[in-house]
């Protein structure tokens, strides 16, 4: 049996000191032949919960890169609340995308992946946030453990009950968001927890200048970060197998 320790994924929450508060978990792929193991983070009401290891990992293999991400998470009655800065990114005014549910995961954003449930789940929820402050909704339901078929469903952002906001700071190379994602809509596809889901979190980096507006990133001018790394052959988020816990607490 197959074994792969993604240690670089392992984010542990600065405020917490607790092992059962952060830790991995081993989960067997659905083809049930490779066991693999994924960040458990449980989070509180009453405060944020700061990963603590700032560098994701690479999509591809899964080694650290070497831009800092800080992700702050909590929870209320009604709302997920996360905060995220994204430093090394001297390319922000090279996004050129404005409006909600149009191709931002073309260029760089931060991006979640979540489904309700212990369980890797074919349908999950997608959401991402650009350093224009455009955000990005959508239901996914892929079906990875059979013919791979892909299908997303856009989620109108205006009626979401998503709240979202983006600061830059172009001198420092850095772009910070928060959302307050309602709880009632990551239920999907099914009401199965109210306190755990599968979760995963990437961002994409552009390295190299671009003059086209239309540019696209790519493994040749892009840097994939997550989470939880879906340890692909060439960049790839949507494995849900690699999806981490998260707990609320």
């Amino acid at each position: 049996m197959k074994t792969i320790f993604l240690l670089s994924s392992l984010l542990i929450a600065s405020c917490v000191t607790s092992n059962k508060t952060n830790r991995m978990k081993s989960v067997a792929t659905y083809t049930n032949d490779t066991i693999i193991q994924v960040p458990v983070l449980t989070i509180n009401k009453k405060n944020f919960t700061r990963v603590k290891n700032v560098h994701l990992s690479h999509s591809v293999g899964g080694k650290p890169i070497s831009e800092e991400t800080i992700i702050q998470l909590k929870y209320d009655a009604n709302f997920l609340v996360i905060k995220f800065e994204c430093k090394d990114n001297p390319r922000l005014n090279q996004n050129y995308y404005t409006k909600d549910n149009t191709a931002l995961f073309n260029q760089e954003v931060f991006e979640i992946f979540i489904t309700n449930g212990a369980l890797a789940s074919e349908k999950y929820i997608e959401i991402q946030l650009n350093p224009n402050n455009a955000l990005y909704l959508s239901k996914i339901s892929y079906r990875y453990k059979s013919d791979e078929k892909f299908k997303s469903e856009a989620i109108d952002t205006k009626t979401s009950g998503v709240e979202h906001s983006v600061k830059k700071d172009i001198e420092n190379h850095s772009w910070s968001g928060s959302l307050r994602i309602p709880l009632s809509l990551l239920q999907y596809p099914k009401a199965i927890s109210k306190t755990t889901y599968r979760l995963n979190m990437f961002r994409i980096i552009s390295n190299k200048d671009q003059t086209d507006k239309k540019w696209r990133n790519s493994a040749d001018n892009a840097i994939f970060g997550c989470w939880s790394s879906t340890m692909a052959q060439k960049p790839q988020f949507h494995a849900p197998d690699y999806f981490g816990f998260l707990l609320l607490k």
